[in-house]
């Protein structure tokens, strides 16, 4: 898996990284027929070993380091090796992955990866498998432990990760969830239990995009969690708080921590970019409702809509503090290949680098409408410095009124680390490449 360039801690040449231990390269590790040796690297926390003798090497891309995988992938069949690609990206364009790699897996690769391993085993291997849609009904059902013991813990701060559902019921025209997964499906509950009581320690995380869509799936999956007095984490809609029940038993089933996009105030930018939910609630509403449940709040705004003009900056930073936000995270509007974001500016012939590299949330790739694609850069910039200064960090995680959180204080640690590599590294000195 190659380097996502995302939050991670260095020192005397340790890497750990500041989020959760993705989930993709355990679960197929764990579909491996016995007898066979595994080797899992991520590229965000350890170097790849390029000189690695292996039969198959199987790599993982989003967009953002698809190139770095294309590289990866080129270097290993050169050596010999006989290399898969999969992930977002490769099944969004099947046909670019399939210049570097001997098989392309498009889709869910838990459906698929068995299938070519028994094919390559009797040598009859192909060279794409797998779908965008290859869910039978809205139940994911079989999927095994995840190889735990082949990833390294230490380099994570929450090694123990665990997945309920995939997909989304939403529409946002800037995600490519529903151009991957374009069902919401739900595991059994029984199968995610057993998962969370396979985990040890006390703390977790759901990568889940969207864990409460199912409103009813989730309040018998926290129902069913609270016994296990686990403390976790996960992504939600602002929708949450429209049920009190729902908040409660998630308080009650150990939350405490939610990542919300709330994106813009706007209900122009909302309406436009098919949130249009978002602007139903109140967002005072909800940071004071999960507030009064002990949860921390990381909320995401983002900047570069076609309404935005150059007071924007100022204008969410202020925002931010007024709301209370525990953690924010700021992110540039990034037309993926595969949204309707990326067809609308393509067709507008507003798209002005193809370098997958810069398609990250933290470059410009398009033509913003109201501003030059510089000022919207230097903006992006400007409100991660401002908003991660000591004070607005000491006020957000000493003086809030509420008991110290462990994860209030990481986060704004692992943003303010941050701050300092978008000032200082070459990757971040100019706002786009061609």
């Amino acid at each position: 898996m190659p380097d996502a360039h995302m939050h991670k801690l260095k020192l005397f040449g340790f890497t750990k990284s500041l989020r959760e231990a993705p989930l993709t390269l355990t679960t197929l590790a764990s579909m491996v027929p016995s007898g066979h040796h595994i080797t899992i690297v991520d590229g965000s926390i350890d170097p790849i070993p390029m000189d690695y003798k292996a039969d198959i090497v199987a790599i993982s891309c989003i967009t953002g380091t698809c190139r770095q995988g294309y590289v990866l992938a080129d270097h290993f069949r050169h050596k010999g090796s006989y290399v898969v690609i999969g992930g977002v990206h490769a099944s969004i364009l099947p046909d670019e992955a399939q210049e570097h790699a001997d098989t392309v897996i498009v889709g869910p690769a838990e459906f698929s990866w068995p299938t070519f391993l028994t094919d390559y085993s009797s040598e009859k291997q192909k060279k794409r498998y797998g779908s965008i849609d290859c869910y039978h009904d809205d139940v994911l059902r079989d999927v095994p432990l995840p190889r735990r013991d082949l990833q390294r813990n230490s380099g994570y701060t929450l090694p123990a990760t665990v997945q309920a559902t995939r997909g989304c019921k939403h529409r946002c025209d800037f995600c490519c969830v529903n151009a991957v997964w374009p069902r919401f499906v739900k595991r059994p509950i029984a199968d995610v239990i057993r998962d969370i009581s396979s985990l040890p320690g006390k703390r977790m995380v759901f990568n889940d995009v969207s864990l409460v869509d199912d409103v009813e799936y989730a309040k018998e999956l926290f129902r069913a969690m609270i016994p296990l007095r686990k403390h976790w984490g996960g992504l939600a809609t602002v929708l949450v708080v429209k049920d009190d029940e729902l908040v409660d038993l998630m308080m009650r089933s150990g939350c405490k921590y939610l990542l919300l996009g709330f994106e813009s105030g706007n209900q122009g930018v909302l309406k436009d970019i098919a949130k249009g939910f978002n602007h139903a609630i109140n967002y005072h509403e909800v940071v004071d409702k999960l507030h009064a449940h002990d949860i921390t709040i990381q909320g995401c705004f983002v900047f570069g809509f076609d309404h935005d003009t150059e007071d924007v900056f100022e204008s969410t930073v202020a925002t931010v503090d007024d709301l209370g936000i525990d953690i924010p995270r700021y992110s540039i509007y990034t037309p993926y290949p595969g949204t309707p974001l990326f067809e609308r500016l393509q067709s507008e012939g507003r798209i002005i680098s193809l370098n997958w590299n810069n398609y990250d949330t933290m470059h410009v790739v398009f033509q913003p409408k109201l501003m030059t694609p510089e000022r919207l850069y230097d903006g992006f910039k400007w409100s991660y410095k401002q908003t991660f200064k000591i004070p607005r960090i000491a006020r957000r995680t000493m003086w809030n009124g509420r008991h110290p959180s462990v994860i209030n204080f990481v986060g704004n640690l692992a943003y303010r680390i941050f701050v300092r590599r978008l000032y200082r590294e070459e990757r971040f000195a100019r706002p786009f490449m061609p």
